[in-house]
């Protein structure tokens, strides 16, 4: 089990010791120990990524992960799903079994009860039957004219702005970034999940696009390439280090994957384009080694351009192309801006005041805006003058602030629990 990233759980089942694990480049696996001969055991592997919540009927081990619910059968040393009708079940965070029957507590935010024998299920929403409901911190935004769309944990809410209806969409894992193009929905989704589409004319719910390598599991920023007509997406890869472009060509139905584009040690923490040519943002989240590498990269041949180490002492956080210049954030407030055709940085500035973690970038009616926990500003393309818009936004944020734009220029982001929409009409 040495080469899974880590262990995922431990049971005491009766005589046994089970122990389950959380896998990368191969498949999670599930260890059965006899605690009177410890020397004897088996190990098995799963059909996912991840084994977890562990219970027992005496025969079989029951467990769920990635790849849904599971059954370890023990006299065969065999593992094959668990089959019922009844919901999708998306991430499973609790399990136990009593009587024939299977308590399966569902990300979804229902408790699903499955009669083993007889393949059928019972189901209770939590909120319905009395359960407190708060709402979530948020994730990814995406916004056009019709709706928005924000990202949580097994929920994406589509937010109507002609009738101020919201429905909660189901997705499994966490939608940490998103874009709409066209009416449709596209996001990346954390762990390991890939990319996810809705489209709201058709779909009733979200369903996956495409699927990349598991262990480059945490996308965090998408962007659509116009010239090349494909969704960018950065990832970090959580177990092995480095991170990864991903590409999705919507009209082709076409996917790459182009793992560490910066370098083994530097995930991809955003993505800016212009003319074609991807910009990466390099950083690092261990206390070692390079950060703060920007890399301009061909999507569509898979190959760097050039590169630029950036004058930063952590890495990119947020990345915004307008005309010829890349605007940039690091974490912790460092702000940069990128002659692209010099391939020079010439502007450099403190905007911790602001910025003092993580952050986000946008461009909209010919200004540059951030956001970041604190406040939302935006930046003048010619002098580099930084404006506070709303200071004190204070979005509740699970994994870093977000904005977006619709096709009028309005920008959507959090303040507090609350979706805003912000109308900045400054004189460039």
């Amino acid at each position: 089990m040495r080469r899974d990233p880590s262990l995922r759980e431990l049971a005491v089942l009766g005589d046994r010791l089970v122990v389950s694990t959380s896998g990368s480049t191969e498949a999670a696996k599930l260890a059965v120990m006899d605690l009177s001969d410890l020397s004897s055991y088996t190990v098995t592997p799963t059909e996912g990524k991840v084994a977890k919540t562990l219970t027992t009927d005496g025969e079989r081990i029951y467990f769920a992960g990635d790849a849904g619910l599971h059954a370890y059968t023990m006299a065969t040393r065999t593992v094959a799903p668990v089959a019922f009708a009844g919901p999708e079940l998306g991430e499973i965070w609790g399990l136990d079994h009593v009587d024939g029957t299977l308590a399966v507590v569902s990300g979804y935010g229902f408790v699903a009860e499955v009669d083993i024998a007889a393949g059928t299920s019972v189901v209770t929403d939590l909120g319905s039957a009395g359960a407190s409901v708060d709402p979530q911190t948020t994730m990814g935004i995406a916004a056009d004219l019709r709706y928005v769309y924000v990202g949580g944990n097994n929920v994406i809410a589509r937010h109507d702005l002609r009738t101020g209806k919201v429905v909660n969409l189901r997705a499994p894992g966490e939608a940490k970034d998103a874009e709409v193009l066209n009416g449709v929905l596209y996001t990346g989704q954390y762990s390991g999940q890939g990319m996810w589409t809705y489209d709201p004319s058709h779909d009733e719910q979200p369903h996956r696009l495409a699927s990349f390598p598991s262990e480059q599991n945490r996308p965090l920023d998408v962007c659509y390439d116009a010239v090349n007509r494909l969704m960018l997406v950065g990832v970090q890869s959580d177990t092995e280090g480095g991170g990864s472009l991903w590409t999705y060509s919507p009209r082709k139905d076409r996917k790459s994957v182009f793992v560490n584009p910066v370098d083994g040690t530097q995930l991809v923490r955003a993505v800016a384009t212009r003319d074609g040519i991807a910009y990466l943002g390099g950083d690092n989240p261990t206390a070692r080694g390079p950060r703060g590498t920007l890399v301009a990269f061909d999507p569509v041949a898979g190959r760097e351009l050039w590169r630029l180490d950036l004058p930063l002492s952590t890495g990119v956080a947020a990345l915004a192309v307008q005309g010829r210049r890349l605007f940039g954030l690091a974490r912790r407030g460092g702000f940069f801006v990128v002659d692209l055709p010099a391939r020079q940085v010439i502007h450099t500035a403190d905007l911790r005041g602001i910025c003092p973690g993580f952050a986000a970038m946008v461009t909209s009616r010919g200004m540059v805006y951030g956001v970041s926990d604190t406040t939302l500003f935006r930046v003048h393309p010619g002098t580099f003058a930084v404006t506070t818009v709303v200071p004190e936004i204070n979005g509740a944020w699970y994994s870093g602030p977000h904005v977006n734009v619709d096709g009028r220029g309005r920008l959507y982001t959090m303040r507090g629990h609350h979706l805003v929409r912000i109308e900045d009409r400054p004189v460039i």
